[in-house]
């Protein structure tokens, strides 16, 4: 049975497949841990990294993203997460995964 969501940002449209799990993969590490109704366990502990301009908030948010994205969309493997700096001070995340069903490697960028 293939899987399908609306595509973010549109009333109309809907995506499928890598494009899925990829939608997927963004929302769950954009999303802070408790603040889905009814879905306490969905998302990531993102508090303690916000605002932290230390090496070890990357650090802890590679942990979070690892952990939190393999439990909660098993369509996909995570194979890295990349974590930086920029400009402005925002933490900027890159999370390489491969989507288990046909083995093709994406990526998502998110800012924390």
């Amino acid at each position: 049975m293939e899987s399908y969501q609306h595509k973010r940002n549109s009333l109309t449209e809907t995506v499928s497949g890598k494009e899925d799990v990829k939608q997927c993969v963004k929302t769950i590490a954009s999303t802070q841990k408790g603040s889905v109704p009814f879905m306490p366990e969905f998302g990531c502990d993102l508090f303690p990294a916000v605002g932290e301009k230390s090496p070890l908030a990357i650090d802890y948010l590679i942990g979070v993203y690892t952990r939190e994205i393999s439990l909660q969309e098993p369509r996909c493997e995570i194979s890295e997460v990349v974590g930086d700096f920029t400009e402005d001070g925002q933490i900027k995340m890159t999370i390489y995964f491969t989507c288990k069903e046909d083995e093709n490697s994406d990526f998502v960028e998110v800012y924390v």
